[in-house]
Parts: structure tokens; sequence; C-alpha cells
């Protein structure tokens, strides 16, 4: 198996002498049993509060083997809940990331509220909060992207690390793209040993004491919110780029406006829109996010690129913008589509959408394929089921956004 223990085994051997405060320990969904599901007590995550070598640690332990680990309504709560405790005590937060992404049987409220958590994680980390991450097995989808928006991310032999997983890319790309029963294909691309070459994460036993001394060493160091991200703006840009973004940055009174991406989103393109957002005047108070995409670029180039970790530092530029006091508003103006989304307008303090706009975790087929759903309730689901459905109304009922008829009213 991979995954040698259970969460609450993990935090008990971090744990000074394997004491914990747990919390929120009943947070089952209320969103599984109409899937013929079983909800579990904890929702697939456990929270506690740990002293490690004296120093009060809040933790937060992804279980893989429910749901793989998914993030639905509750257990995104759950993150947000252990973050603010953080933050008002002033001590580092460290998840162990075990997780495919949003639990797409609540695809929206999942959706939103791991996004919640990303802008709480980046508000932490310009609060002075030392935030960390283990990768403990699998981390894919906006759970990747959550924990490269860590102040640093380790990951044990056996984990892997992406946006988009194998299966995914094979389905979109085609075997000749991705073979995702190729093991060491997968591994070469996903693997922590390859992770770790690129410098995305450090290497770490899948051992207590071994992560006990490292979240020591990352506590001894002088971490800088906006320092940290303009040298990561420096490593992640290339000096010799094709050619420039079609993605641009335009200006009204004393608005900023990042105009609407229309294509894949890729990490080129995220590089030339955040130095571009990084270098705003300081007479800049608010920014504008028109989202319209296709989603984020699925392929196997896009992995090699660290997709996750530009995604990431595109929301922690967001952040840096809204610790200069920035206001930032987000308008969905055509498609909201995956971690494109996730990571761009609905970081947002404020998200409108226009009526006929849609918001869209993840394709129909991959859908289908994940809940178990026949096509023709799919199609049904798609248009009037506020968990699954693709209609920005449904977000709206949910209280996740504002609908306005024009691109003027959202304030």
């Amino acid at each position: 198996s991979r995954h040698l223990i259970t969460p609450r085994e993990r935090i008990r051997a971090l744990a000074d002498d394997g004491r914990l405060v747990e919390h929120d320990a009943f947070s089952p969904s209320p969103h599984l049993a109409r899937h013929g599901i079983a909800a579990q007590d904890d929702d697939g995550i456990v929270c506690a509060t740990v002293r490690v070598g004296g120093v009060q640690v809040e933790v937060a332990a992804q279980d893989p083997g429910f749901l793989r680990g998914s993030v639905g309504e509750r257990h995104g709560g759950k993150i947000i809940a252990a973050i603010a405790r953080a933050r008002a005590a002033r001590c580092p937060l460290l998840l162990f990331a075990a997780s495919g992404g949003v639990r797409l049987h609540e695809a929206n409220a999942g959706e939103i509220a791991l996004a919640r958590a990303l802008r709480a994680l980046v508000d932490a980390r310009a609060d002075g909060i030392v935030t960390l991450a283990i990768g403990v097995a699998d981390v894919f989808g906006g759970m990747s992207v959550v924990a490269a928006a860590c102040n640093r991310l380790a990951l044990t032999p056996r984990a892997r690390l992406g946006l988009s997983g194998p299966r995914v890319i094979e389905s979109v790309r085609g075997r000749g793209e991705m073979d995702a029963a190729d093991t060491a294909a997968v591994d070469a691309l996903f693997g922590a040993a390859a992770r770790i070459a690129t410098g995305l994460a450090d290497g770490i036993d899948d051992d207590a004491g071994a992560q006990r001394g490292w979240i020591a060493r990352q506590r001894a160091r002088s971490w800088s919110f906006a320092a940290d991200i303009l040298d990561a703006q420096a490593r992640l840009q290339s000096p010799d780029a094709a050619e420039p973004s079609p993605v641009a940055i335009a200006f009204e009174r004393d608005r900023a406006v990042l105009l609407a991406f229309h294509g894949e989103v890729d990490a080129g393109a995220l590089a030339s829109v955040d130095a571009q957002l990084i270098a705003l005047p300081p007479d800049v108070r608010g920014l504008l996010i028109v989202e319209d995409s296709r989603g984020h670029d699925v392929s196997a180039a896009a992995e090699r690129a660290g997709l996750s970790r530009h995604l990431a530092h595109h929301a922690l530029v967001l952040g840096l913008l809204r610790a200069r006091g920035v206001r930032i508003v987000g308008v969905v103006d055509g498609v909201g589509h995956s971690a494109a989304f996730f990571a761009n307008a609905l970081q947002a303090d404020a998200l409108f959408a226009l009526p006929a706009s849609r918001i869209i975790a993840m394709e129909p087929q991959a859908l289908a394929r994940v809940i178990g759903i026949d096509a023709g309730a799919l199609a049904q689901a798609i248009d009037t089921d506020p968990l699954l459905g693709h209609s920005v109304r449904h977000f709206a009922a949910i209280g996740a956004l504002t609908l306005v008829d024009r691109l003027g009213d959202a304030h």
C-alpha cells in the first residue's frame, strides 16, 4: 500500500509525547448519501493542535483512503479553520497533503471551499505565518496548488504531485502524450524524485523524526512575504520567452483590469501576467479580473513546467496586491474553468458573474467517470443540480458570487 499509516497516527507520531487536541472531528459531508456513499465522520481530514519540539503547530492531515483525500465542502472548511487557528495563535501551519483535488460528487461546493482555503493560506503567509506542506501520497488537482503555495513543500519518496494527473492527461491528449499505465513514465514526471530535482520540493523521509527536524529548520528560516514572491517571480519568468502573453493589463482611472485569458492558461502566460501585476503603479487601488478561458493547459509539457507552482505563485501575487491595499474584484464573463478559475478570479475579494456565464470544475465526461452517472442524468444535473450544475445561478444560490447584467456593475 502507498499509505502506511492513518492521519491520526501520523499526527501522533509527530507530536511531542503523542499528544494532540483534535478539532471538528465530527464533520461528515451532507452531500454523499445521494450518491450511495457512506460519509466519514471526519470527512477525510484530521485537524489538530500539537506541540512539536515544544512549539505549537496547527496540523491538517488528509486521508487518501477516503475518496482519495478529495476536498469537499466540510473538508475544505476544516482546512480554513486550521489556518485561522494558526493565525490567531501566531504559530506554524502544517499540511500533510494526500488528495486527488476537489471532490466531484460535490464539485461546486468543494471548489469554493478549496479556493477559500487557498486564499486564507496566502493571507496567512502575508501575515507572517509559516505555512508548510508535506506530500505523503498523491497530491493532484487544486490541492497541488495549495501545497505549492506554502512557504515550503516537501515530498516523501512515495508521493506524487501534479495539477493534471496521468489519467486526466491520457483522456484529454491520448496515450501518445501520457500512458497512465506506464509506471516509469508517470514517476519520471510526477514522482517525488522528479519534483525534487526541479526545486519544487524538498525530499524528506516518511519518518516522524525527519519531519520534526525539517519543520524546525523551516521555522528557523527568515521568511519575507514580498521578497519571497519577488524571488519566485525571477525564477519562474523565463528570460528567453518566445513571445509575450496576449493577456494584458488595462487601466480605468485608479483601477487595473486583468483581461480574460480566453485560451488555455499555461506557465508562460501566468509568468507574463504576474510580472505585469507586480509592476502595477502604487496609485492603483483596485484590480478587476475578467474571467473567461478554456481552463488550464492539460499536458505533459505543462506538468514538466510545474503548472501547479505557477498557479500557486499567481494566487500569491494576488495576495501581495491585497497586502498592498488593492481591492480585487472578479467577474466571470464567459467561462470559469477548472484551476485557471480557481487560482484567478475565485481568489478575488468579491466575485460577480454575467447570467449567461458558466463555471466548470471538470468536463462532463470526466465528471461522469468519477461519480458514476449516466449521460442522461448528467446532462440534467449540469443544468439543474446545485452541486454539479455549470450555470452561475447555482453559485449565486449558495452565496459564492453575485449576478450582474454587465461588467460595469461589478464593484
